[in-house]
This record gives C-alpha cells, sequence and structure tokens, in this order.
C-alpha cells in the first residue's frame, strides 16, 4: 500500500509538469485608462497582468497588497490589450483570470485573440463567448484558449463587455507554448512530454522498481 501510494504521487508530480513552457511578453499597452470605482484597479507597476499575482473572488478582498489590488479593471464595452514577445514566438495557449459578481456590476467578459507581425494589420485567431448569465455570479474563472499556434511577435486580447456601464476585471494573462505536440485522429493538439519529463518519469519508474525487487530478496 505504502509503494503503490508513493508511485501515484510521484507520477501525478511529474506527469503533471507537462503543462508546457510560459512565456512572458516583452511588454503590453492598452488604449483604454483603467477605472476607479470601490478602488483603483490601475495597472500599479505596468506588469500586473503578468506578475504571477491572482486575485480570488470576492474580487474586492485585500490579499497583502490592498483592497483589489490584484485587479486591472475598466469600465468600457471594448478593451485591446497589445502583448510585445520581442520577437516572433510559438504561442499555443492563453488563460485569462477573471470574476463577476452580479450582472450590474463585474461581468465576465467574451475574448477574441488577434496575431500580428507589426501592430498595423491585426488577424484574427481565436475567440471564447461568454454568454451574459446569473449563473455565472459569484464565481472566479480562469478562461483558456488552447491550439493556437501562434508565432508572431505581437498578440492582441480583445476583452468584450456586453453589459452595459459594467466592470471588466483581469488579474492575469498567461501564454504557454508546448515544445513537442501530437494531432490527434480529429486534428486536434495534444502536448506531448518533454524529454526532461520523460527522463524524470523513467528515473522514477526504475527506482521503484528497484526499491521492490529489494525488498524481495530481504523477504
Amino acid at each position: 500500500m505504502k509503494i503503490s501510494s508513493f508511485l501515484i504521487i510521484f507520477l501525478f508530480f511529474t506527469v503533471t509538469t507537462v503543462y508546457g513552457v510560459e512565456i512572458l511578453p516583452d511588454s503590453y499597452s492598452f488604449e483604454q485608462a483603467t477605472g476607479v470605482g470601490y478602488a483603483s484597479y490601475a495597472d500599479w507597476n505596468d506588469d500586473q497582468l503578468v506578475d504571477g499575482q491572482y486575485g480570488v473572488y470576492p474580487w474586492s478582498a485585500d490579499l497583502g497588497n490592498g483592497v483589489a489590488y490584484e485587479w486591472v479593471g475598466w469600465q468600457s464595452e471594448i478593451v485591446n490589450i497589445d502583448f510585445d514577445f520581442g520577437a516572433p514566438s510559438l504561442i499555443d495557449t492563453v488563460n485569462i483570470g477573471s470574476v463577476q459578481d452580479r450582472l450590474t456590476n463585474v461581468v465576465l467578459p467574451s475574448v477574441n485573440i488577434y496575431s500580428s507581425t507589426d501592430t498595423l494589420t491585426w488577424s484574427f485567431v481565436s475567440s471564447l463567448d461568454i454568454p451574459i448569465s446569473e449563473t455565472n455570479n459569484n464565481t472566479y474563472q480562469t478562461f483558456e484558449l488552447d491550439g493556437l499556434g501562434l508565432s508572431d511577435q505581437y498578440m492582441r486580447i480583445s476583452l468584450l463587455q456586453k453589459s452595459s456601464w459594467t466592470w471588466t476585471f483581469v488579474d492575469e494573462i498567461d501564454f504557454y507554448r508546448y515544445d513537442q505536440f501530437k494531432l490527434d485522429s480529429f486534428g486536434v493538439r495534444t502536448a506531448v512530454p518533454e524529454p526532461g519529463t520523460i527522463f524524470l518519469l523513467g528515473v522514477g519508474l526504475a527506482g521503484m522498481a528497484g526499491f521492490v525487487g529489494i525488498r524481495k530478496r530481504k523477504k
């Protein structure tokens, strides 16, 4: 029982490292000014969308830096956030953290993604439609848009708010690539363990096999 439990735990922590490699942009900008309401939802250090500090529900919580510090917020129907990666970069997945409390205040946005080589012409890549619904009330959600296969220098995240005079809050936008991938029978990209992960898994299995062999010899 102890061996089985240890093996399961080891495999869990090893296999779950195969999410991908996070890609940090050099910079980003947005054309809509952030808002001030119950608190200031400014981008305090010009890097809050990529600093690894995540919010929670309720969004007004003080997690140690002040009320709603983790959130960047706008009271606008459309907010375009343009990310510059410094050079053409492979991006497979985008994760966007947002929150909703009620339909008359802070509401989850829909998302459009575009890419560009020069910021003059933008090509549509993907979208995620979030219907206006009370079922989203009192929730923190992370939107994942994957299978993007982008290789441009610039990416635009457009946040679309369907409710008038409501807020859009975002705490973090994370970008990932898979060093290796395969296509299944439906043409869907799926991650393949990186060589380092495969090596660790092999070492772990070999070690467990040796451990079991030693125990059997002792008996």
